[in-house]
């Protein structure tokens, strides 16, 4: 016979009440007002993206959460301030979280480059104030989600917005959206409102688990539908995904009032859907689960992360294992149902190997078979993304092993990365990439912010699932579905962050949940009562909140200078690409005024000045770059190239500074292709045919798709009598790269 969850249901609803009672009147107010924030922050921050900037998603997303956290912050100080009362919620995670942030800054402090660290590097903007705001977000989910129920709203509020990201992802999968997004086409591995398939997979594999909870969890029998009592809550919901859908259509990126009030609209009714969705039937709310879950799953096929699918299968065995059989047995038609859907789309859409992550996987997979001695033996070969990986983490080991105490600190890995690839990194990878990351969770926190910081975050998961597990020994059934929900989430996020990284819309999201396992984990505590008194306008410190506002609104200023910037820069960026170059340095110039250290927006404006002939502003900006930013050796060959051009107009000193420059940049980075080719220019004016042919060599031999040092090589050779050398290298380029026609027709000239 089923067992009656009301008991179980009364005992979580009278220890909700208990802690809205022990706020008091006055606090409750602050208390109530700063989690509506907070979920605003949950469900808004996931969703926004503006085209108007170079960074879409993240520079987006990373300006309005500080924005809304320095709000939260601004109310909880004046809560203090007004009432004078406030008892900082303690747990186990506390000082782990507050340790590794500590060694973070001590990272930052001794890093590669301190305002990178600090700031985050233009795409990113994972510097250290990132990490302030994901400690901020868990301080604030400990001390203002206290009860059940305001679990449940944020796990309300994350579902709506991977369906509503899910829907957006099955649109680009359709070849339905009306956006052109660079990088991963989408028709091929959907990107949401995230900007990176695996980014994607790793949210939406958060909320599966997290909406499992809301699908799986006992409701009222519910009894007859009464439709006029449903239709506000199920209008909340559709209104939310289905205004977004028209946003998409209708809304040029332009339209900047409109657009932001269409997100405030779509969070308004996200937000009113979290507050009511309780009195949907238990039919139509699990009709509504179920749709929204079959959706995330579907998105997650589309991402086609290899990664995310490990993750699904890793979380899902958890949540079997930590629900218990109680749940199953109880929940088996929802979760026949749901198993069965998923077998079945899966099926259906892995009949298409276009869509399938195992296609994927398998085709980065191949054995080729190697000569040794009289035996021949089969090896095993990576190649794109697997095997680019591989190489990265070995570059990985060598950088931290060079840096193991704070590593190179946040953010700085693209500055120091070119010195420790591995020979086969270019191969595996496009040419002349400077990895910014590890892809890999595990392995980026050592190598970026040191060993101290890599055994801080260990102990930081270790407690998080040790309170978890300890939880369950005195959970409710209700308790300990959700815990079930958020370990699985927790778990399917790392196993899926092995293969990738966290960014701003998935680690903020990660850093709550902890929160909310440290939460769920006290549901039961007793909390001594704090008496609320009431509060007038007479009470209030007006000078002291004067301070609190203006402070505040300093912070939000600062929020949005990289917002700001970006909005220049790429206006900028357009126009250098169209070849519209004073429209170009001006947007640049006004980039560069409001963020004068960022290097990008630098080094775009002195090739701006480069293609306008202006050799004067040219130089300038770029010896401005290696001041602000004196790891990147694009700045340093640009100079060398400057330097070389005013040699050829008789330039006494031009030649050696060239030569200065050039050298510069090949020490940042040693597989610079276009460096070598300069070098074996440099050598030809200087009279040395010899060490020019070995510098053209080099060049080719670190990027054998150019074409130019190819050229030269051969033409040198040639000249030297060394043709078959040359033609060897060629041949071995062929070998390695079947599909590059140039090399074979250099084949067939050297007959």
């Amino acid at each position: 016979m089923k067992k009656d969850p009301k008991p179980n249901k009364v005992k979580e609803d009278l220890a909700s009440a208990k802690n809205r009672q022990s706020s008091g009147d006055g606090a409750f107010s602050f208390n109530s007002l700063i989690e509506i924030i907070f979920l605003v922050i949950v469900f808004l921050i996931t969703i926004i993206f503006d085209r108007r900037l170079g960074i879409v998603f993240s520079g987006t997303k990373i300006a309005w959460l500080r924005a809304f956290v320095v709000i939260v912050l601004g109310v909880w100080a004046s809560k203090l301030v007004i009432t004078g009362e406030h008892r900082f919620i303690r747990t186990a995670l506390d000082w782990p979280v507050l340790s590794f942030l500590l060694t973070t800054t001590a990272a930052t402090l001794t890093s590669v480059h301190v305002y990178t660290s600090f700031t985050g590097f233009y795409g990113r903007f994972e510097g250290l104030s990132t990490w302030y705001i994901y400690g901020l977000l868990f301080f604030i989910a400990t001390n203002y989600i206290h009860s059940f129920d305001q679990l449940k709203r944020i796990i309300v509020l994350v579902v709506s917005a991977a369906a509503m990201m899910s829907i957006y992802g099955i649109i680009q999968r359709q070849e339905w959206d009306p956006y052109m997004w660079g990088g991963v086409p989408t028709i091929e591995r959907v990107i949401g409102t995230i900007g990176q398939p695996n980014f994607f997979a790793a949210y939406i594999l958060m909320a599966f688990f997290l909406g499992l909870v809301l699908l799986l969890e006992d409701k009222n029998a519910g009894g007859q539908i009464d439709w006029l009592a449903q239709l506000p809550p199920l209008g909340y919901f559709i209104f939310s995904q289905a205004a977004f859908v028209v946003m998409i259509y209708t809304l040029d990126a332009g339209d900047i009032v409109i657009w932001y009030l269409g997100f405030g609209l779509i969070t308004a009714g996200a937000l009113f859907f979290a507050f009511s969705y309780q009195k949907l039937h238990p039919l139509l709310l699990n009709l509504l689960l179920g749709i929204g879950l079959l959706l995330i799953y579907v998105s997650l096929l589309y991402t086609q992360s290899r990664g995310g699918y490990m993750g699904f299968f890793s979380g899902a065995a958890l949540f079997a294992l930590v629900a218990g059989r109680q749940w199953v047995f109880r929940r088996w038609k929802e979760i026949a149902i749901l198993a069965a859907s998923i077998f079945v789309i899966s099926a259906v859409t892995m009949a298409n190997p276009e869509y399938s992550p195992f296609q994927r996987f398998t085709a980065e997979v191949s054995t080729k078979s190697a000569a040794k001695s009289e035996t021949e033996t089969s090896q095993l070969e990576l190649k794109g993304a697997a095997g680019s990986r591989g190489e990265t983490w070995k570059s990985g080991f060598k950088v931290l092993a060079d840096n193991p105490i704070f590593g190179i600190g946040p953010e700085d890995l693209k500055m120091v990365f070119p010195r420790y690839e591995t020979e086969l990194f270019r191969f595996k990878e496009t040419f002349h990439v400077k990895q910014d990351r590890n892809h890999n969770e595990t392995l980026d926190v050592p190598v970026t912010k040191g060993l101290i910081s890599f055994f801080l975050y260990l102990w930081i998961l270790f407690t998080v699932f040790r309170t978890g597990f300890s939880k369950l020994k005195t959970a409710s059934p209700g308790q300990r579905l959700m815990m079930a929900g958020l370990l699985s989430a927790i778990l399917a996020y790392l196993v899926q962050n092995q293969f990738s990284f966290g960014v701003v819309a998935i680690t903020s999201l990660f850093w709550i949940m902890w929160a909310m396992v440290m939460s769920l984990s006290r549901i039961n505590e007793t909390e001594p009562a704090v008496k609320g008194r009431a509060i007038s306008l007479n009470d209030i410190p007006w000078l002291p909140i004067a301070g609190v506002a203006i402070a505040a609104a300093c912070l939000i200023y600062l929020s949005f200078l990289s917002f700001f910037s970006d909005i220049y820069f790429k206006s900028g960026k357009t126009n250098l690409e169209m070849r519209r170059l004073p429209q170009a340095a001006a947007e640049l110039t006004k980039a560069k005024g409001v963020l004068p250290l960022e290097g990008t927006t630098v080094s775009h404006l002195a090739i701006t000045y480069l293609n306008m002939g202006n050799t004067v502003e040219a130089a300038r900006y770029l010896i401005y770059g290696t001041r602000i930013d004196p790891y990147n050796a694009d700045n340093y060959y640009m100079l060398a190239r400057l330097q070389l051009s005013l040699s050829d107009q008789g330039a006494k000193a031009a030649l050696s500074e060239a030569i200065r420059y050039n050298e510069i940049a090949l020490k940042i980075d040693p597989y610079y292709a276009e460096a070598y080719e300069t070098k074996a220019q440099i050598a030809e004016r200087l009279g040395q045919p010899d060490s020019a042919l070995a510098m053209y060599e080099k060049a080719f031999i670190v990027n054998p798709t150019l074409p130019a040092p190819m050229t030269k090589m051969v033409e040198l050779a040639g000249k030297l009598g060394r043709l078959p050398q040359a033609r060897k290298l060629i041949e071995d380029a062929a070998g390695k790269f079947p599909d590059n026609l140039e090399l074979f027709k250099a084949l067939e000239r050297l007959k």
